[in-house]
């Protein structure tokens, strides 16, 4: 396995020297160590053996941010596109071995619970899904359709699953990570996909006619009380302006 190149990291502009020097150090390691990286993730037991794919989870290869809830709450940000990159081969890389029939993209808001959705089909459906391929990541910028088209030109069945929490239930679920792990989300991120995450699946499905795709809408983080859902219309929370307007309001109320 070839080195991922240190320019196809992108760079974020910190204002901050320790954010600079933590995000250069990881770009450097991840360049030079890109196989090890790889092969630490396919062990993670959370990974499933490389079959589920996750920035996040990716993020546990470094040992600082592994190992250091402080260290996870400071630079979080630092160690993503790193993160991000090395997911991106690591998908590639499982779409191109494997004899999977299935690809399941799994997006929603943060703090909509993807990964516990995901760790839990796991234990539950443990061999329908030894024939599929789990990504969980972002449906709102258009590097999902190079995803999707990846998954279909190497002879995988492409499905997206969608997870719909109130944006309240959103939040509490970010406040609550953040307390547990250190993990925390902009409110311009946070309100960005959840705005915007009706028009992102409303686009691939016009793009993509035979897509395949299932909504969980959720008031609660009980499993029983998810309610599924092919009508896209349940995503649609508004304009930017207005999901901003519903954060400030919640987010006092849960101070």
């Amino acid at each position: 396995m070839e080195n991922i190149k240190i320019e196809n990291i992108w760079k974020r502009n910190f204002e901050d020297s320790k954010m600079l020097e933590v995000e250069e150090r990881t770009r450097k390691y991840t360049c030079s160590n890109t196989e090890e990286c790889i092969n630490k993730y396919n062990n993670l037991e959370q990974s499933r053996n490389g079959n589920y794919i996750s920035s996040d989870l990716m993020k546990l290869v470094f040992d600082e941010y592994a190992n250091n809830i402080e260290y996870r709450k400071k630079y979080n940000l630092a160690v993503a596109n790193s993160a991000a990159c090395l997911a991106n081969l690591a998908y590639r890389t499982k779409i191109k071995e494997s004899d999977a029939d299935y690809c399941i993209f799994v997006a929603g808001p943060y703090g909509s619970g993807k990964s516990f959705l995901i760790q839990s089909l796991y234990e539950e459906k443990k061999e329908e899904l030894k024939n599929c391929i789990m990504y969980e990541g972002s449906i709102t910028t258009k590097t999902i359709d190079e995803k999707i088209d990846f998954a279909i030109k190497s002879g995988k069945i492409p499905c997206i699953i969608v997870l719909n929490p109130t944006l309240e239930l959103s939040m509490q679920n970010i406040k609550d990570r953040v307390k547990r792990i250190g993990r925390d989300v902009r409110k311009e991120d946070c309100v960005y996909v959840y705005a915007n995450i009706y028009g992102a699946l409303k686009r691939l499905t016009e793009k993509y006619s035979n897509l395949s795709y299932t909504i969980y809408n959720k008031t609660s983080n009980i499993p029983s009380n998810l309610e599924t859902s092919h009508n896209i219309e349940d995503l649609n929370h508004g304009s930017y302006e207005e999901v901003a307007e519903q954060y400030d309001t919640i987010i006092s109320s849960l101070k």
